[in-house]
């Protein structure tokens, strides 16, 4: 799958085709945040236009068997300058998060409390969302696996997508299962939808990338891992020593809050181990496009022996000119399986 694939990318405001777009970029990060388009168009006469809050909708391949958008949003910004308008769209989970939102205000009297996930964005979106209209579709929308659900939620101008993303967080270590969920779009020609999706396994790889067969360049940064981490706990200070010290002292503050000295020196344990694989790796690529932030990829290269092997997509972004569509992925290093060290 070569940049050449897509050979038809159109752009849509409203239902109006923008045909003399200079470049477009697409750009997706982990956790749960909203993704953006960023589009330069040189028409004097749109800079006069009315555009916020305009559905646009980008195809990379307008006309083929796949005639769902690319990306689908609301432009949030639309900035003119002497020769062109530069315009900013988010996709629908800006709905859920800062000024586009409805802040909650929970109380011991009013929350969610034994709500899902699930069942609280069902809730949310339908009463402060989707009041006139569907902005955000609810049909696809599940529960994440596994089950999380609200407990002591409360404050004042709450923000819907930071509740979600904050509980994601909390429920992320389970020893047994290291793969993250998220809560992504999908499109299904009409709308966008949100649903929750669980990273692949590491047996579910989705595609191979090597300097033959979609690399075009490859960046490779690793960070030394702490190996002196401490924090105090009760009035105790904790201080866990990893590995040696043959390569300098490495320091670090043990994330999280602590009942006990063993359970931080647990903690200290797995963010050592997790830092050990934290490899940054930079792909520009000629394929990839439509693959997910989480998705597993193999990376094969003879130049840098530590990174050949599976990798997640961490953040995506995509650029397109009337002339070339490029991809740059960003990969982390598998993070370790933990049941290897502790029994749950």
């Amino acid at each position: 799958m070569s940049s050449t694939t897509y050979s038809n990318p159109r752009l849509f405001i409203g239902d109006k085709e923008i045909t003399n777009f200079a470049s477009v970029g697409f750009t997706e990060s982990g956790k749960s945040q909203v993704s953006k388009l960023n589009v330069n168009i040189p028409d004097p006469e749109l800079r006069r236009a009315t555009l916020e809050n305009k559905e646009l909708k980008f195809f990379l391949n307008y006309g083929s068997d796949d005639n769902v958008p690319f990306f689908r949003g609301r432009i949030r910004q639309a900035t003119p300058t002497d020769t062109a308008i530069q315009i900013v769209a988010h996709d629908v989970r800006t709905f859920l998060t800062g000024i586009e939102s409805i802040p909650l205000s929970l109380t011991d009297e009013s929350n969610y409390d034994g709500f899902t996930l699930g069942q609280f964005l069902h809730s949310y979106i339908t009463e402060f969302v989707n009041i006139n209209e569907t902005v955000i579709g609810l049909d696809m929308l599940n529960d994440t696996d596994p089950v999380v659900s609200l407990s002591n939620v409360r404050g004042r101008k709450l923000n819907a997508l930071k509740i979600v993303t904050s509980n994601l967080k909390d429920n992320q270590n389970d020893f047994n299962d290291i793969r993250l969920n998220r809560l992504m779009v999908r499109d299904d020609g009409t709308k966008s939808n949100i649903v929750f999706v669980k990273e692949q396994g590491l047996d579910d790889a989705a595609i191979r990338f090597s300097y033959s067969d979609g690399i075009k360049t490859l960046q490779v940064k690793k960070r030394p891992a702490p190996n002196l981490l401490s924090t105090e706990v009760e009035g105790v200070n904790v201080i866990y020593k990893h590995n040696n010290f043959t390569k300098g002292i490495t320091g670090a503050n043990i994330k999280g809050n602590f009942t006990s000295p063993d359970e931080a020196t647990k903690a200290a344990f797995i963010q050592a181990k997790k830092a050990e694989t934290d490899i940054e790796i930079t792909l520009d690529t000629t394929k990839g496009h439509y693959l997910d932030i989480g998705n597993v990829v193999f990376i094969s290269v003879q130049d840098y022996p530590e990174v050949t092997g599976k990798h997640r997509i961490v953040s995506k972004s995509v650029n397109c000119s009337k002339t070339a569509v490029t991809c740059k992925l960003q990969l982390a290093k598998e993070r370790p399986q933990l049941s290897e060290y502790f029994s749950s």
